[in-house]
């Protein structure tokens, strides 16, 4: 009976193999089951088997990885290939890289598919939305800028560091490598989320650590030389900013009794001429690129090498970013017990950011922005300004002349005469380069030391041109000098150099063995230890009075002021010393426990040392004999740890006190010199725990899972806190306060349908995080930083807006009215007594992106998202552009102005021109979005084409970036995640055409 039954189970299973890479069907793949039986493909990629449904195969072609699955009817067997095989493993930090299912702690892996066709200047860019829990936000659209956001599961720190570790090829490196190092030359970035997976980093790892690994060739790899070329453009995102044209600010003068001359209202009605300036300071921003790689390997020894050029122009004038890099790697085994390699990257970028713009995209704003920032100027200008001068003849008909320098209704120059009238240029030369020596004495035993560099020279070089006095065909004298006609103005040049330098050496020693029956017990020691060295120098100097616009040079100056120099230095040390033990049984119980103990010279002897941890647990539940018989569930696993990890990120030299010297006062120009910090000898490290509990898991053989719960508190923070005047200094840093981090993120990857010819997949992930302040200093509840609406207060979000809550215009007499923290009706605003939480913050809680990945034969096609929700952004772009105060100074005013109270009985947030506007929650936006962020359609020529081309792949490919956003926000972005913004450089839409070719 038993025997009539398994056969009746029996039936026939058909199926294909092919390549994933290509979807291109496999000839002889060997199709096997465990009862020895098996057979191969046919030309299709097609198999036969008589076996019951579900039965277990393994499925292997040379040059693939192989695969185990279960069988079906109908089956698609996608081979990954092997030059591919850290898709297999997961490379988390110091010694040889994990299996998926071994990891204890909250790891993801964006692969290169990623990576490669993105039009952005950085990688970072093409990984908003990948990961649960990473959150980035892009601050500036200037093609040099690595102004961005990047927090893993939260805001940490209220003061010190907030930006996670990042580790190239085993070795830190800086922010620098966002522009310096090609995407297109990464094969995976691991991001490290808990205590289990970062411990092993300690002292810096409190906000998380991204691994990226580059591309490298394989032993035994036949050389491959692919090429690819880019051509695309970009220009400025929309947004909901509508400003008044000519007749529209006309009717507005006159609306608020400010009435422009007749002569200006006659010219309007006579010629038309209205302005979209806008349109006038933004242009059209071409980019190209252009790569060579050659990669491969003999039986001892594996190469690769790429050359990279990349240029994008910025979407304002003198703006934009040209890009050289040259990235090599080899691994040579010596011998069978010893392997060296050498990995380096170089890169050189010529770059320049627009003068007028340098203090905003900084966040420095004393006083207010310059006009002449094109961000802002947009909105100065008066549209019935003509963009070319204007000349008129007998007959009173215009006539257009060259492009204006100088507005003469507006009474300003342009942005483009400021910038055509200087030399900016800035470059920078960057090196990443670690070489690595591998002992193997017995067997399991692998001894690693490596060295590694992350160093960078910069440099700006700037000259202000003497300018001709002379009269514009309108007039006017420009520039306007009380200087004679025919006249240089003064000029001025200047250089700056920075030099930065960072030396890593690890030293590691690995043991892996079994043990025990049927060496079921599998245990992994690691022991290393690590010293870092990290050196900084700067200095600069400026001179006036050129008065030649040929010569420009600093010493064909006349004048150079003591404030006009500039020189730093220092010098930052750091040793260490970790152990991290694996244990596996039986591929069901994982035990991870990691300790290190970090010294560095941030902090005063005696409190340099912080020693930091994690132990964690999995369980792989699927291979327990109870659970393989559910066939609905593939995969199956559960996971906890707990650890702490430290941050050191302040200036430095707080600890000790700084001796310095005034500026230059009095007759003779005399410095002095005295206390100019008294320093901290108590400051010691700032540090998180964290607890993380994870469940993982993937069903029906289509539906693949990861939901993370966890909280983070740290504690003695490293943050500045207010003094007594009578100290003789206003604030100074110290170890004090919480702050809690608690949150749960989910991600899900879903293989909708897959055969032969098509594959039709999607993800989604969701984070969301809770922050509180739990603790302050000196017994404090509350403390409020006086003018930028912040309050750091117990109970509250760290990022959560403080400001005078807005109610509107009383439509009597249209007045403002606010809310009192009691909620009453004021007339009268108070920022002391009335400020109050609004819970609206500006680090999103909840962020996250979605996306599909289809494919047809050849046709691919690939659409990313990234949303965040529940962020809100103070808009102080709108502040110049609904406010009859700045309309008096010169500026337009957006169409909103129209509505700008005028009578009794008038509904309208737009109070009466008599009214002052106050900074309060009026500008306060919501800037929730979903964005696409990316779009890629591709099509690869069929492998019989290839062949008769002598070519291994030729793809043809079109990325958009940025192409819609849906969002509440009116200003120029709702994506920047800083407290205000104030005329940033907008982000751009893009769009690229390339061509790959490999032989």
């Amino acid at each position: 009976m038993l025997a009539a039954s398994a056969y009746a189970q029996t039936t026939t299973i058909s199926g294909t193999v092919v390549s994933a890479s290509d979807n291109e069907p496999l000839i002889g793949a060997s199709v096997s089951i465990a009862n020895g039986a098996g057979v191969a493909t046919n030309l299709d990629g097609n198999f036969t088997l008589n076996v019951a449904e579900g039965t277990q195969a393994t499925v292997s072609y040379v040059g693939y990885q192989t695969q185990t699955v279960r069988l079906t009817n109908g089956i698609v067997i996608a081979l990954q290939d092997e030059s591919n095989v850290l898709g297999e493993v997961v490379v988390t930090g110091y010694g040889s890289a994990k299996k998926p299912g071994s990891i204890v702690g909250a790891v993801s892996v964006v692969s290169s598919d990623v990576l490669e066709n993105t039009p952005s200047t950085t990688f970072v860019d093409a990984l908003q939305g990948k990961v649960a829990g990473l959150s980035i936000w892009s601050n500036s659209g200037d093609p040099s800028s690595t102004d961005n956001e990047v927090l893993i599961r939260g805001t940490n720190s209220l003061y010190a560091s907030t930006t996670p570790l990042y580790i190239l090829d085993g070795a830190p490196v800086s922010q620098t490598v966002f522009t310096t190092l090609n995407p297109a030359d990464i094969e995976n970035i691991t991001v490290l989320k808990d205590a289990a997976s970062t411990a092993l980093y300690g002292s810096r790892a409190s906000n998380g650590v991204i691994v990226i690994t580059s591309k490298k060739g394989k032993m035994g790899e036949k050389a491959q030389v692919t090429v690819r070329a880019n051509l695309g453009w970009g220009n400025k995102l929309p947004d909901k900013v509508t400003m008044m044209n000519s007749q529209q600010l006309l009717d507005f003068g006159d609306l608020v009794g400010q009435p422009f001359p007749d002569e200006i209202k006659q010219y309007v009605a006579d010629y038309g001429i209205s302005t979209n300036w806008t349109d006038q300071m933004f242009r059209t921003a071409t980019t190209y690129s252009l790569e060579g790689v050659v990669r491969g390997g003999s039986d001892k020894s594996s190469y690769y090498l790429s050359l990279g050029h990349y240029d994008q122009e910025g979407i304002i004038n003198q703006s934009g970013m040209r890009r050289e890099t040259l990235r090599w790697s080899m691994e040579t085994q010596a011998a069978k017990w010893l392997r060296i390699g050498f990995q380096g990257n170089l890169g050189y970028t010529k770059y320049q950011t627009n003068g007028m713009s340098d203090d905003i995209y900084s966040g420095n704003i004393p006083e207010g922005p310059s006009i002449y920032t094109p961000s802002l100027f947009q909105y100065f200008a008066r549209p019935w300004d003509s963009p070319y001068y204007v000349t008129f003849d007998e007959a009173g008909n215009i006539h257009y002349g060259d492009k204006a320098q100088y507005l003469h209704y507006s009474g300003a120059v342009t942005p483009d005469y400021i910038t055509d009238n200087q030399k900016l240029d800035r470059n920078r030369i960057t090196i990443n380069a670690n070489i690595f020596e591998q002992i193997t004495p017995i067997r399991g035993l692998i001894l690693r030391a490596q060295q590694s560099v992350d160093a960078y020279d910069s440099r700006l070089i700037y000259a202000s041109i003497p300018r001709l006095v002379h009269l514009t065909p309108m007039g006017d004298k420009l520039p306007s000098t009380n200087l004679p006609l025919g006249s240089y103005t003064s000029g001025s040049s200047q250089n700056s150099f920075s030099r930065y330098y960072q030396f890593t050496y690890t030293n590691t020693a690995e043991y892996d063995f079994s043990f025990g029956k049927n060496n079921l017990n599998e245990l992994t020691i690691l022991l290393g230890q690590e010293s870092i060295i990290q050196k900084s120098n700067a200095f600069g100097a400026l001179s006036t009075g050129h008065t030649d616009p040929r010569l420009l040079s600093m010493s064909q100056g006349t004048t150079v002021t003591i404030s006009d120099l500039s020189q730093s230095s220092s010098r930052i040390v750091m040793n260490s010393y970790f152990a991290n033990v694996n244990y596996n049984y039986a591929e069901k119980y994982f035990v991870d426990a990691a300790i290190r103990r970090d010294g560095s010279s941030k902090f005063a002897p005696g409190h340099r040392w912080g020693t930091f941890f994690s132990v964690g647990a999995r369980w792989n539940m699927k291979n327990e004999s109870w659970l393989k018989r559910v066939q609905a569930i593939d995969q199956l696993s559960v996971r906890a740890n707990y650890g702490q990890v430290g941050n050191s990120g302040i200036p430095n030299y707080l600890y000790f006190g700084a001796f310095g010297t005034t500026a230059a006062y009095g007759p003779g120009n005399t410095v002095g010199s005295g206390v100019a910090d008294p320093g901290n000898n108590m400051l010691t490290w700032e540090t998180t725990s964290s607890f993380d509990f994870g469940v993982s898991g993937r069903v029906f053989q289509h539906l693949s899972f990861d939901i993370d719960v966890y909280k983070k508190t740290t504690f003695d923070m490293l943050m500045s806190i207010p003094w007594s005047y009578t100290q003789g200094f206003s604030s100074g840093y110290g170890n004090v306060g919480k702050m809690t981090n608690t949150g749960v993120e989910i991600d899900l990857n879903a293989d909708i349908y897959s055969d032969k010819n098509w594959y039709v997949g999607a993800n989604f992930n969701i984070g969301y995080n809770k922050n509180e302040i739990t603790e302050l200093f000196d017994g404090l509840d509350a403390y409020t930083i006086p003018n930028t609406g912040t309050r750091f207060e117990i109970g509250k979000s760290s990022t959560d807006y403080y400001y005078v809550k807005f109610a509107g215009v009383d439509p009597r007499d249209g007045k403002q009215m606010w809310y009192t923290p009691a909620g009453n009706l004021s007339k009268v605003y108070n920022e002391e007594t009335m400020a109050q939480f609004l819970g609206k913050n500006y680090i999103a809680p909840w962020n996250g992106g979605f996306g599909v990945n289809a494919r047809w034969k050849g046709l691919a096609l690939r659409a990313d998202f990234n949303y965040s929700l529940e962020k809100y952004l103070m808009n102080n772009d709108k502040r110049y552009v609904q406010g009859v105060d700045l309309f008096l100074q010169g500026l337009n005013q957006s169409v909103e102005m129209l509505n700008i109270w005028t009578h009794p009985g008038q509904i309208t947030d737009i109070p009466a021109a008599t009214e002052d506007i106050e900074f309060d929650s009026r500008f306060i936006e919501n800037a929730s979005f979903m964005r696409l962020k990316n779009l890629t359609v591709s099509y690869t020529l069929p492998r019989n084409i290839l062949d008769k081309l002598y070519l291994k792949d030729l793809t043809f490919h079109f990325t958009g970036r940025n192409l819609f956003t849906v969002t509440k926000y009116s200003g120029l972005d709702p994506e920047p995640a800083v407290n205000r913004v104030l005329f940033f450089y907008p982000n751009t839409r893009q769009f690229e055409f390339g061509l790959e070719v490999s032989f």
